[in-house]
């Protein structure tokens, strides 16, 4: 995945209720699954905010979705990712409990 600009560094909190425009493309074929899983867990840890997406593979993103929302071991391991952004973010005590619910309702595939 090319870097087009550097990085946004913010905190839920910054901007409560915000609108965010993901970019670049998580669809795309060369994005692997490990950034597409860490994306989604922060997305997930926003709740309040509204992530949108644009694709040029609508298709890998709804398989994705649906993967996650129907295998529980798939659920488990994106779980996983969240914990990960939690620990990095000096918030593990927070990775208990039922977890986000699939889909996340904070993100909208976008035409």
């Amino acid at each position: 995945m090319p870097e087009t600009a550097e990085p946004i560094v913010w905190s839920c909190r910054d901007i409560p209720g915000a609108i965010v425009r993901v970019t670049p493309d998580l669809f795309e074929p060369e994005v692997r699954t490990k950034i597409r899983d860490e994306v989604f867990a922060t997305m997930a840890l926003c709740p309040k905010h509204r992530f949108e997406l644009r694709t040029a593979y609508p298709r890998a993103y709804h398989d994705y979705v649906r993967v996650i929302a129907e295998d529980r071991g798939e659920y488990l391991a994106w779980r996983a990712a969240v914990g990960i952004i939690l620990r990095k973010l000096g918030r593990a005590h927070e990775a208990t409990g039922s977890g986000a619910q699939w889909p996340l309702e904070n993100v909208m595939l976008i035409d």
